[in-house]
């Protein structure tokens, strides 16, 4: 059966590949798959690397230069543990307890000290960082609705609890998760819960005691019931889990993914294929996509998970709304010490650091140190597991051209600007390992120096959703229906959610929805055809 609809997914990253997966998985058989990515591997900044324990004999280390677990709670979460299981890797699971002090214990380095979170209203009450600011934050129950379609994230909780909340702690979150600056990020497009609680019971915390909050569409509510239908074990893993990864690191699932996808022949990957332009043919519904070196590909619709700046300039319109973000890089710091000479006093996940500590002055832009001997401990294996303390610090996002003031390297391929480039590239990694290191002396007491430590500087890896970013998905699900009338759709991280997690539910979304535009014509055969209601990727801003 020759092929009657062609569809091209662009990008290799977790979201292109979960597209091209979901896609893969329903489409009809006379429907043809292309995934093109422009680099020479896939899994985006999925990046897990196993390497031989230079100190202990037989031992190995799991080292990750990019995100490092996911959490299995809500749609989301489910979502991603139902594509964990269809991919068989269950024996490849390493799931970390609720109970697990990696999962109870979390802390803010503030006023000198590590701070442990606490974990109940009593402990809340006691606790320095916390405690006095209660009566403030009491005011919640008063403040009634404010209105707004949107404010930064620090508005928003300075308004309702106060200043020092989020100073000392709502910062240190958004420096985990988005490694970003409160006052710059849309409340909304972030923590939505936060937002709908205001708006609907005029305080958050009456809207969090009524059960209220949540940010979930139709589409996700009949997702999550049919996933707890099909798969109603997920639910006790679920329940007693905090976090997970895998044996060999969170890679294993992008790794996963493209293995099926070469298995089932269902989708040809093109790796190295960087895509130059996109032309629209609205009569004959197709697209002609150019690909720097090879000839151009013609499809009849094109899903790209690129990030949207990337997407910006192959458009023959210009979209604003790809380019008004702003993304952050961040320079992930590994550290492997040899516990017999460097242990932990504060066993837990790790540290964060809150904008009240300046850390673009005091600490040299650190956002927080993941402690990952004590996080997933099973990934390092042989006499590694029990001999050696495993460190990740991560460094600048929002602060980072603060602290690194010296001219990035030139793009120029000049001899003077290739070696220029090189010399700068080994002054930031060692700028960036002193940084951790002396992160680690003084934050955790650890005063050896560590037997290994390696350093990537990943560029402009989390956007940024700056206030009105909703707003603005929505005026460009507008302009992608009315200029392109179903011949592109979106996904992937630029969009409506950062995590592993949204980009895996978002890339399934789209992908169906684009799959429910088939049609048969004349033979019986599936075709796209445009429609009123095209798909955009973008519809789930409107209920957000």
């Amino acid at each position: 059966m020759s092929p009657r609809t062609h569809i091209a997914v662009l990008g290799g990253g977790i979201s292109g590949l979960s597209t091209a997966w979901y896609l893969a998985r329903a489409a009809p058989a006379n429907v043809s798959i292309t995934l093109l990515e422009g680099s020479k591997r896939t899994g985006g900044w999925m990046h897990s690397e196993r390497i031989n324990d230079p100190q202990h004999a037989g031992g190995s280390i799991l080292l990750e230069h990019g995100p490092r677990s996911l959490r299995p709670q809500g749609v989301s979460g489910l979502n991603t543990l139902e594509m964990v299981k269809i991919l068989g890797l269950d024996s490849k699971l390493e799931p970390v307890s609720k109970s697990s002090p990696a999962a109870k214990n979390r802390y803010i380095f503030a006023h000198n000290k590590l701070h442990m979170l606490p974990v109940s209203v009593a402990g809340a009450l006691t606790h320095p960082l916390i405690g006095p600011k209660l009566l403030r934050a009491g005011l919640d129950l008063f403040k009634g609705g404010s209105g707004q379609e949107d404010e930064s994230i620090e508005s928003f909780v300075n308004r309702r609890f106060g200043k020092g909340f989020s100073d000392d702690l709502i910062s240190a979150m958004v420096h985990g998760i988005y490694a970003g600056d409160v006052s710059k990020l849309s409340v909304r497009s972030t923590f939505g819960m936060l937002y709908h609680l205001e708006k609907d019971y005029g305080s958050v915390v009456v809207g969090m005691l009524m059960g209220g909050g949540s940010v979930e569409t139709p589409w996700d509510q009949t997702l999550k019931e049919k996933i707890m239908k099909t798969v109603p074990e997920l639910k006790t893993f679920v329940d007693k889990t905090s976090i997970y990864s895998f044996t060999d690191g969170l890679e294993e699932l992008s790794r996963a993914l493209e293995r099926n996808l070469v298995e089932t022949g269902r989708v040809n990957i093109l790796k190295g294929s960087k895509v130059e332009r996109l032309d629209f043919d609205r009569p004959n519904r197709s697209v002609k996509i150019s690909v720097k070196g090879h000839n151009p590909i013609q499809v009849n619709t094109v899903i790209s998970a690129l990030p949207s700046s990337k997407l910006y300039p192959l458009l023959p319109v210009g979209h604003h709304e790809l380019n008004h973000n702003p993304s952050v890089t961040v320079a992930v710091v590994n550290l492997v010490y040899n516990a017999d000479n460097a242990r932990l006093a504060s066993p837990g996940f790790g540290y964060l650091i809150p904008r009240s500590e300046n850390s673009a002055v005091k600490h040299q832009g650190l956002l927080g140190v993941v402690f990952d001997s004590c996080a997933i401990p099973a990934q390092d294996q042989g006499p590694s597991r029990d001999h050696t303390l495993k460190l990740t610090a991560m460094i600048g996002g929002h602060m980072f051209d603060e602290v690194v003031t010296h001219p990035q390297p030139s793009t120029s391929q000049s001899d003077d600007a290739v070696q220029h480039g090189s010399k700068r590239n080994e002054e930031l990694v060692s700028f960036f390992k002193n940084v951790a290191t002396d992160a680690v002396k003084k934050h955790l007491q650890i005063d050896v120096p560590p037997e290994l430590v390696k350093v990537h500087i990943q560029r402009n890896c989390i956007p940024q959703y700056l206030v009105g970013h909703l707003q603005r998905m929505q005026t460009l699900d507008q302009s992608l229906r009315k200029e392109y009338d179903g011949l592109l759709a979106v996904t992937g991280a630029s969009y409506l959610g950062v995590s592993v997690n949204d980009c895996i539910k978002n890339a399934r979304e789209v992908a169906e929805s684009v799959l429910c535009k088939l049609d048969e014509v004349d033979d019986g055969e599936a075709e796209l055809v445009g429609t009123q209601d095209a798909v955009t990727g973008l519809e789930r801003a409107w209920f957000l």
